[in-house]
C-alpha cells in the first residue's frame, strides 16, 4: 500500500499559517482591546472636544464618536489643545475600567493609538449583583457608556433584578434613567429591561400608562406601544372608562382608527345603544350620528345598527320614520326605504288610515302616491258616495281626471 504526500508550496502554507493565527486571535477573547484614536477641537459643542475611536477586528471594523470636556480626559489640557503640537498621553476613567490614549497633537487636531485597561473590582462588584457574563469587550462598552455601579445599582433597587447584562447597556445606550423607571413602574406596571426599551423607543410616558392602569388595562409592552403608535391616547381611554366602557387594545386601535370619537360613544349609551366595536365602527363609517339614532328611539321605533345604517345611507331622516310610525303601519325596513326612494310624504300612510285604509301593501301606496292621489282626493270621493274603493279604482278615477 502507498501512502500519497501532499506537497503545498511556500506561498500556500504561509498563508494557512496567517489564516490559523487570525482565528485563534478571533477565538481568544483575552486579546487586548486597543485600536487607534483622533481627537478633534473644531468638530465638537462649545467647550468640548470629539474623541473617535476606532479598532479593527479579524471580521468587522467599530468606529465610535463621542463630546467630552477637557476635564473628562485626564492629563489632558487646555494647553495640549491650544499649542501647535504636544505629545499627549490623557485617560477616560470609568468604573468599568480606563481608556489610555497615547499620541500627539497639532492646533488641536491629533491622534494616536489607545488600549483598555479593564477594572477587575468592578467585574466582582457587578458578579454580586447577578451580571455574570461580563467579558472585556462588554466592559470595553459599559466603559464608553459610563455604566458605573451606582447606574446598576439604582436599577436593582427599582425592581429590575433579572436583568441582563446586554439589556443593562442597551439601556444605557438609549438614555433610558432610573427617573423613567421608577416613572414607568409606579404607573402599576412591572415590565421588562426589554419591555423598557421597547416603551422608551416609542415615546411610551408614564403617565399613559397610570392612565391605563386606572382604568384596568392590565396590557403588555407590545399592546402599549401599539396603542401609543396609533394616537390612542390617555383622554381617550379616560372618556371612554367615564362612559363605562372597557375595550380589547386591538378594538381601541380600531375604533380610533376609524375616528370614532368617545363623545359619540357616550351618547349612544345614554340613548340606551351599548354597542359592540364593530357596531360602533359601522355606524361612524356611514354617519349615523347619535343624534340619529336618538331621535329613530323617541319615535318609538327599534331599530338595530344594520337598519338604521340602511336608513340613513338612503337619506331618510328620523322626522319620515316617526311620520310613518304614527300612520300604525308597520313597515320594514326595506318597506321604509322604497317608500322614501319613491317620493312619498311621510303623512301618507297617515292619510290612508283616517280614510279607513290600514292594510294596504307598500306597492299600493307608492302606486297612489305616484299618481297624486292624496287624503283629501279620497275625502271628496267618499263624499260624493264613491266610499269602499280599491286602491286600483281610486287611481283609475284620478287617472281619468275624476276629481
Amino acid at each position: 500500500m502507498k501512502l500519497m504526500k501532499l506537497r503545498i508550496n511556500e506561498p500556500v502554507a504561509i498563508s494557512l499559517c496567517v489564516l490559523v493565527v487570525l482565528i485563534a486571535q478571533a477565538a481568544d477573547t483575552t486579546v487586548p482591546t486597543t485600536g487607534s484614536w483622533s481627537l478633534n477641537r473644531w468638530m465638537a459643542g462649545s467647550g468640548k472636544l470629539q474623541l473617535s475611536l476606532k479598532r479593527s477586528t479579524v471580521t468587522s471594523t467599530w468606529v465610535e464618536s463621542s463630546d467630552y470636556r477637557v476635564e473628562d480626559l485626564k492629563g489632558l489640557s487646555s494647553d495640549d489643545m491650544n499649542t501647535l503640537h504636544a505629545n499627549v498621553h490623557f485617560e477616560l476613567q470609568r468604573d468599568a475600567g480606563n481608556l489610555v490614549c497615547v499620541g500627539s497633537i497639532v492646533a488641536g487636531v491629533g491622534g494616536g493609538r489607545f488600549s483598555f485597561s479593564p477594572n477587575p473590582s468592578f467585574v466582582t462588584e457587578m458578579e454580586k449583583l447577578g451580571f455574570g457574563d461580563i467579558n472585556e469587550s462588554r466592559l470595553f462598552q459599559m466603559a464608553l457608556m459610563d455604566i458605573n455601579l451606582q447606574y446598576a445599582r439604582q436599577l436593582i433597587r427599582l425592581g429590575m433584578r433579572d436583568l441582563t447584562t446586554r439589556e443593562l447597556i442597551d439601556l444605557k445606550s438609549r438614555n433610558i434613567t432610573p427617573e423613567y423607571i421608577a416613572e414607568v413602574r409606579s404607573s402599576g406596571y412591572d415590565f421588562s429591561g426589554s419591555d423598557l426599551i421597547q416603551l422608551n423607543d416609542h415615546g411610551v410616558e408614564g403617565s399613559f400608562l397610570r392612565e391605563l392602569n386606572k382604568a384596568g388595562y392590565r396590557l403588555s409592552a407590545n399592546e402599549v406601544t401599539e396603542l401609543h403608535d396609533h394616537g390612542v391616547d390617555a383622554r381617550y381611554i379616560r372618556d371612554l372608562e367615564s362612559a363605562k366602557y372597557r375595550f380589547s387594545a386591538e378594538d381601541l386601535i380600531r375604533l380610533h382608527d376609524h375616528g370614532v370619537s368617545t363623545e359619540a360613544i357616550a351618547k349612544l349609551k345614554q340613548n340606551g345603544y351599548d354597542l359592540a366595536p364593530e357596531q360602533l365602527i359601522e355606524m361612524n363609517d356611514h354617519g349615523v350620528s347619535p343624534t340619529f339614532a336618538a331621535d329613530v328611539k323617541r319615535a318609538g321605533v327599534a331599530l338595530n345598527t344594520k337598519q338604521m345604517v340602511q336608513l340613513h345611507d338612503h337619506g331618510v331622516d328620523a322626522d319620515f320614520v316617526r311620520a310613518l310610525h304614527d300612520s300604525s303601519y308597520q313597515f320594514t325596513t326595506d318597506e321604509i326605504v322604497q317608500l322614501h326612494d319613491h317620493g312619498v310624504s311621510g303623512e301618507f300612510p297617515k292619510q290612508l288610515k283616517a280614510c279607513g285604509y290600514t292594510r294596504l301593501s307598500v306597492s299600493d301606496i307608492t302606486r297612489m302616491w305616484e299618481n297624486g292621489v292624496n287624503g283629501d282626493y279620497i275625502a271628496r270621493l267618499e263624499a260624493s258616495g264613491m266610499k269602499g274603493l280599491t286602491p286600483e279604482q281610486i287611481i283609475k278615477l284620478k287617472q281619468h281626471g275624476i276629481d
